[in-house]
């Protein structure tokens, strides 16, 4: 049994392992609908729903911080978790003296190391979407800030930099370094901002570097329309807290109907009782 466990375990990491490495091109062009996905495998299928459903986007780990290596590690540990909980209470009720067939035990095996598994994955997309929230919320602030230097004199890289030496947080970290990585590799802001947008799964940086790339390159007025992107961030944010407000509502009143119910229940039982009871004489 132990020889059984162990290789499920072996099997278990091994899958995920498979499913941290990068796809092969054939995999990437039967994603987009090419003639390969009609010779794709089963084993190819799997592989590539496991690459893109079982996994999290390099954009949600970059918005967390977090490092490949440290998600693989925390996932063999957890799937390792995962399986060892049916495990060790099959040994447990073994020494009891009750003993459980290994086709009984089996299937919770694999659903632990499932669940253990996938934990991670959830956790971090859950993870990567309040980073964004919070990103969003910092850059429109700090979009504020430019346009008030802006409006003040200021030129659009001093409004820019002075800005981000302003405030503090993930935000302005990043602006921070990008306006660092620019400068020292004499590339252009928007470039920078618009690599960074895309690494981090940010649509707001590609958009806010197109509007610095027109400033710069056309003479645009630059102050209006950071004005007009802050506002329509500030709308998106108060449209996804009353999305989650009303979401949450919702959510209520599964448990107000099931506690409505039970006070009916509570009430009418006393009364079917004597009914009952008044039948029976």
């Amino acid at each position: 049994m132990s020889i059984l466990m162990g290789a499920l375990l072996g099997t278990g990491v091994l899958l995920v392992m498979m499913a941290m490495r990068p796809r092969e091109l054939e995999v990437a062009l039967a994603t987009f609908g090419t003639g390969a996905i009609r010779s794709e495998t089963m084993a190819r299928r799997a592989l590539r729903l496991s690459a893109t459903r079982f996994a999290p986007a390099s954009s949600d780990l970059a918005v967390t911080g977090r490092s490949l290596e440290s998600f693989a590690l925390e996932r063999i540990v957890c799937l390792a978790i995962g399986a060892g909980i049916p495990i060790g209470c099959g040994v447990i009720t073994r020494i009891g003296g009750l003993t459980l067939p290994i086709g009984l035990l089996l299937p919770f095996v694999l659903a632990g190391a499932t669940a253990g598994a996938m934990l991670p994955v959830m956790t971090v997309r859950q993870s990567a979407v309040s980073a964004r929230r919070d990103f969003r919320s910092s850059l429109s602030a700090y979009l504020d800030l430019v346009s008030i230097m802006l409006a003040g004199g200021a030129g659009a890289e001093t409004a820019l930099v002075a800005a981000a030496r302003v405030g503090s947080g993930r935000t302005f970290a990043v602006v921070t370094e990008c306006l660092e990585i620019a400068r020292s590799s004499r590339r252009s802001l928007w470039s920078v901002l618009a690599e960074e947008g895309d690494r981090l799964g940010i649509i707001e940086l590609p958009e806010l570097a197109s509007t610095i790339q027109l400033s710069g390159e056309h003479g645009a007025r630059m102050t209006a329309s950071l004005t007009a992107k802050a506002r329509s961030l500030r709308a998106k944010q108060m449209a996804d807290i009353e999305a989650s407000a009303n979401a949450a509502t919702e959510r209520m009143g599964l448990p107000m109907v099931l506690m409505f119910m039970g006070f009916l229940v509570l009430l009418g039982y006393p009364a079917m009782h004597l009914i009952s009871q008044g039948f029976s004489s």
